[in-house]
C-alpha cells in the first residue's frame, strides 16, 4: 500500500497546511530516506506501507517546534494511510471538544479520526488511550484512531 505524502494537497484540498513536509521531516529526522517500508496493522489485520515524500529541507528544523513536526507529520501519515486504504478525503478539522482530529468523507460515509504520533516507544498503550478519546466523539460517524511511530516507521490503527 502507497502512502504517498507529497499528494496530501492534491487529495485533501481543505488541508490547511502542507502537511506533507511535516511528514518528511519527522521521517529525516529520524534517519529515513523516501520511500520507507512501515509495517501497518489495522483492527488486527498486518498490512505493508510504503511512505514516500518529497525530501525536505532539514534546515526548517530550527525553525519549527520539534513537537509539531512529530504531531502533524503523524497526521500527514494518517491522512494518507486512510485515504490509500478506504479513499476517506479530509472534510474539515474537527474542533477541540469534540474528541477526534479530523472529519473524513468518503462516498456517504464520515470518518472520526483521531491521530496520534510519537518518535519511538510503544503504540499499543498510546493506541488504547486514542481509542479512548475518539470513542467520545458525539458525531454519528464511524470512529478510528491511528497511532504513527516515526523512528521504526509503523502504523497502529483500530476502530472502537
Amino acid at each position: 500500500m502507497r502512502l504517498v505524502l507529497h499528494e496530501l494537497s492534491n487529495v485533501h484540498p481543505v488541508l490547511p497546511i502542507d502537511y506533507h513536509k511535516f511528514g518528511g521531516l519527522a521521517l529525516q529526522r529520524s534517519g529515513h530516506v523516501s520511500p520507507v517500508i512501515a509495517p501497518i496493522v489495522h483492527n488486527g489485520e498486518e498490512l505493508e506501507g510504503s511512505i514516500e515524500w518529497a525530501k525536505q529541507n532539514m534546515d526548517f528544523m530550527d525553525m519549527i517546534d520539534s513537537n509539531r513536526v512529530t504531531e502533524d507529520g503523524a497526521e500527514a501519515v494518517a491522512i494518507a494511510y486512510v485515504y490509500s486504504k478506504a479513499g476517506w478525503v479530509a472534510k474539515r478539522r474537527l474542533q477541540k471538544g469534540e474528541s477526534a482530529d479530523w472529519l473524513m468523507v468518503n462516498n456517504d460515509s464520515c470518518l472520526a479520526l483521531e491521530v496520534s504520533g510519537t518518535i519511538s516507544g510503544d503504540l499499543t498503550s498510546r493506541l488504547s488511550e486514542k481509542m479512548k478519546q475518539v470513542v467520545r466523539c458525539s458525531l454519528p460517524v464511524e470512529k478510528l484512531a491511528v497511532v504513527v511511530r516515526f523512528e521504526t516507521p509503523s502504523v497502529l490503527a483500530a476502530s472502537p
